[in-house]
C-alpha cells in the first residue's frame, strides 16, 4: 500500500477540540476518569471514530474502542490509542495526541478510499493516569483482564469503583471487546527532554521504566524543641533527611540510568515547637535496568537502616511494591523507525521513564511506542507543550508504521 497523508489542519483543530472539555483557567486540561468531562469527550472521539468508518463502543471499564474492518475478516487486529483522561490541570497533549492521531490513521485511510487487510482497533483508555482510583492504567488493565477487582477500589470521596462504572453513562453502546491483536502502536509526547536538547523530532521507545516505591518509617522521640539539648535529640527528620539525601546520591551515580524521588515526607507530630518524633518518607525509583533497580532498592535500605542508627532511631521498612521494567517488541520498533526513514526524518532510540497504556498491551500483544518532543520536558502541567508540527511528524510516522505492519503481518 503506498503512504497515506495524514490532514494536518484536522488534527490540530481536534485536539484543540478535545482540550476544551475539563480546561481550567490557567489554560490546563482535568479530565478525571468516569466524570462529566469524561463522558463528553468518549461522545466527541466516538464520533470522529464513526466518521472514520468504525463500529464504536464502550467496555465494562469504561474504554472506549471503535473497529474499522479490514479486508481480511480472519485476520487480528492493528490497534493504536491511548488515554483520554487527564491528572489534575494537566496537559493539552499527554495522552490525547495518541487519541487524536490514532483516529486519524482511520480518518486518512477512509478519506483515500484504502482498506488495510486487518481491521484497525481504536482504543482511548480511561484512568491511565491513576488519580481517581490509585491504581494506573487501570483501563487498560482492565482490557487485558489484569486490574483489580472494582469493588475493591475507591475514589477520595469513598465512592466504590463499581458503582462509578454502574452510573457511568456517556451514551455509547457498551458491549465486550474480545479481539486478538497482531501489534499495538501508541503515539505519546515524551514528557521528558531528551528529545528537545538533542534536536531530534522522533524516537522509537525501546522500553518502559520499571518502578519500586515503598515506605520507611523513622520512629524517635517527641519532645519539646526548645528545652531538649541537640546532642540528646532522637529526631526521626534527621534520619528520613539524611535517606532523601542518600536517595539524590544514588540515583546521580548511576550516569542517567535510573531516577530516585522521596516524593513524600510526613512529620509527626508536625508542630514547630515538637521535636518530631516519626517521619514517614515515600521512596520511588525508576529504571529501564531490573537488575539496576533491584541493586538501588538494596542500597536504599541498607542506607536507611544506617540513616537510623546515626541518630538512634528505630526503623520500620514497607515492602517494596515494583512494577518491573518492559521491553517494547524489537519488530514494531523496527517497523516505526523504517517508517521514519521512508518519510526522511530523523529517529532515535530511547527508554520511557514514564508509565503508559503500551506497557500493559505488551503483555497481550507486541507493543511499539513512538515519542515526540516536549518543550522543555514539561508535562503534567498548563506549560505542557509539543509544536504542531512534530505532533503532525509523529502521526505521520504512525500512520506509515501502521501500513508497514499491516503489510508485513498479513504476509
Amino acid at each position: 500500500m503506498a503512504s497515506i497523508r495524514i490532514n494536518a489542519d484536522r488534527i490540530q483543530t481536534r485536539l484543540a477540540e478535545l482540550s476544551q472539555l475539563g480546561r481550567t483557567p490557567e489554560g490546563g486540561v482535568t479530565r478525571l476518569s468516569y466524570r462529566a468531562e469524561h463522558a463528553a469527550a468518549i461522545r466527541l472521539v466516538a464520533r470522529w471514530m464513526r466518521e472514520a468508518g468504525a463500529d464504536v463502543g464502550l467496555d465494562a471499564w469504561g474504554n472506549l474502542f471503535g473497529v474499522v474492518p479490514g479486508s481480511l475478516a480472519s485476520l487480528p487486529s492493528i490497534a493504536a490509542g491511548s488515554h483520554l483522561d487527564t491528572v489534575p490541570n494537566g496537559g493539552v497533549f499527554d495522552g490525547a495526541l495518541g487519541i487524536v492521531g490514532a483516529v486519524e490513521v482511520a480518518a486518512a485511510l477512509h478519506d483515500a478510499r484504502a482498506t488495510l487487510r486487518h481491521p484497525l482497533l481504536l482504543l482511548a483508555f480511561a484512568e491511565e493516569e491513576g488519580t481517581s482510583f490509585g491504581v494506573g492504567c487501570l483501563g487498560s488493565l482492565g482490557f487485558v483482564g489484569r486490574a483489580p477487582a472494582p469493588e475493591t477500589l475507591r475514589d477520595p470521596d469513598g465512592t466504590p469503583l463499581s458503582e462509578q462504572l454502574r452510573a457511568f453513562d456517556p451514551g455509547v453502546p457498551r458491549r465486550p471487546l474480545s479481539a486478538p491483536l497482531v501489534a499495538y502502536l501508541e503515539l505519546h509526547i515524551e514528557q521528558g527532554p531528551t528529545l528537545a536538547s538533542q534536536g531530534v523530532p522522533l524516537a522509537a521507545v525501546e522500553a518502559i521504566v520499571g518502578i519500586s516505591r515503598a515506605a520507611f518509617v523513622f520512629v524517635g522521640e517527641a519532645n519539646h524543641a526548645g528545652t531538649t539539648p541537640m546532642d540528646v535529640r532522637r529526631d526521626a527528620l534527621w534520619g528520613a533527611a539524611d535517606l532523601v539525601a542518600a536517595v539524590r546520591t544514588m540515583a546521580r551515580d548511576t550516569g542517567g540510568q535510573a531516577v530516585g524521588t522521596v516524593g513524600r515526607c510526613t512529620v509527626s507530630p508536625g508542630a514547630t515547637n515538637v521535636v518530631p518524633g516519626r517521619a514517614e518518607t515515600v521512596v520511588e525509583l525508576r529504571s529501564p535496568d531490573g537488575h539496576l533497580l533491584e541493586t538501588l532498592r538494596e542500597r536504599v535500605e541498607a542506607s536507611a537502616r544506617a540513616c537510623a542508627g546515626r541518630y538512634g532511631l528505630s526503623l520500620e521498612a514497607r515492602p517494596w511494591r515494583t512494577e518491573p521494567p518492559v521491553p517494547l517488541n524489537r519488530a514494531v520498533r523496527d517497523e516505526i523507525i523504517a517508517a521514519a526513514g521512508e518519510l526522511g526524518w530523523p529517529i532515535v532510540t530511547m527508554p520511557s521513564w514514564a508509565g503508559h497504556d503500551a506497557k500493559i498491551l505488551a503483555s497481550v500483544a507486541p507493543a511499539g511506542m513512538i515519542f515526540v518532543p516536549s518543550h522543555g520536558g514539561v508535562s503534567h502541567s498548563p506549560r505542557e507543550q509539543t509544536a504542531w508540527e512534530d505532533a503532525v511528524r509523529g502521526v505521520q510516522v504512525l500512520c506509515r508504521a501502521v501500513e508497514r505492519l499491516d503489510d508485513a503481518s498479513a504476509g
